[in-house]
């Protein structure tokens, strides 16, 4: 079993028990966390925050891409070319198990996108 493939299994466990149904777009707390994307740091955990309470933007400090942020419209196609992005990047040395999918914020589950 693969990294992604144990991911994809604890994602279904977790939607199996999922709770919060439609939470709002807008964060409840209206409030945006920016922090550093160090895989050691839960900001959730850290700030005692629960989902939906704030967006939590994760940042690769002082890295900025060559490549401009855009907003978009269809969440699907939106993965498929960041996934287009990741395979395309020649610094990106492992790109075997690339894989992509979009979070259902109603039912808590994960769709992986056909590439």
């Amino acid at each position: 079993m693969s990294i992604t493939d144990e991911l994809v299994a604890n994602a279904e466990r977790y939607a199996e028990s999922f709770q919060h149904g439609a939470l709002a777009l807008p964060p409840a707390k209206r409030l945006a966390v920016v922090a550093c994307m160090d895989a050691r740091l839960n900001v959730y955990g850290l700030l005692g925050l629960r989902e939906g309470d704030a967006h939590v933007i994760r940042n690769a400090g002082g890295i900025k891409p060559d490549w401009a942020a855009e907003a978009f419209t269809d969440l699907e196609e939106d993965v498929v070319q960041s996934v287009r992005r990741i395979r395309q990047d020649p610094f990106i040395p492992h790109k075997d198990a690339i894989r992509g999918f979009v979070y259902d914020v109603t039912t808590g589950r994960l769709g992986e996108v056909k590439l």
